[in-house]
C-alpha cells in the first residue's frame, strides 16, 4: 500500500528503512532517496517504523500531529 503519495513510497519500503535501524520518518524517507513533501504522511509512516521497532501504533489514536525533522 502506498504510504507517501508525494514520493511513491510504499509500506514495505519504510518498514525495511526501519528494519536497517531508522527511527524517524524523516530519516526513512532520505534513506529512500528523498524527503517529505506535502507531509500528511508523516504520521503513518513513523507508526509502521515504531511498530517495526516493537512500539504499538499511536497516531490512529491519538491523532498526533505529525513529526517534527529528525
Amino acid at each position: 500500500m502506498y504510504v507517501c503519495i508525494c514520493n511513491a513510497y510504499r509500506d514495505a519500503e519504510i518498514r525495511e528503512a526501519a528494519r536497517t535501524g531508522v527511527r524517524s520518518a524523516h530519516k526513512a524517507y532520505a534513506a529512500l532517496g528523498g524527503g517529505p513533501r506535502c507531509g500528511r504522511c508523516l504520521p503513518d509512516a513513523q507508526d509502521l517504523i515504531d511498530r517495526e521497532h516493537g512500539a504499538p501504533a499511536v497516531h490512529a489514536v491519538s491523532g498526533r500531529e505529525p513529526v517534527q525533522a529528525g
